[in-house]
């Protein structure tokens, strides 16, 4: 047992609300944030086609600097799986800061 990860006891408050990649982010010390939007595609007339729902999901840390990672997704699952690939492959590649990548870093 250790103050940062204390032994696993039964849950005392009910069933898991939200999304296990989103806790094992937070656990791990990212801060997280979910925002929620529609892309509204419309015909030639202006008549409303169809909205795409798009949820983006972020995470940042301080580790000397500030590290913020985003990914988005068509639903809340999505989003936070994607975001925690990222965050994965950001810690495993942590040298690599490529314009492409889906991972922004922001230094403050």
């Amino acid at each position: 047992m250790s103050m940062q990860r204390p032994a696993r006891r039964p849950r005392r408050h009910g069933a898991v609300l939200e999304p296990g990649d989103r806790r094992e982010l937070e656990r791990a010390g990212w801060r997280t944030t979910l925002d929620y939007r529609e892309n509204h595609v419309r015909g030639r007339n202006g008549q409303l086609l169809e909205a795409e729902p798009i949820w983006r999901a972020e995470a940042e840390r301080f580790d000397g600097d500030v590290v913020v990672v985003s990914a988005m997704g068509e639903t809340v699952d999505e989003a936070w799986a994607r975001l925690r690939v990222d965050v994965a492959a950001k810690i495993e590649h942590a040298s690599l800061r490529t314009s492409n990548s889906r991972i922004r870093l922001v230094v403050r």
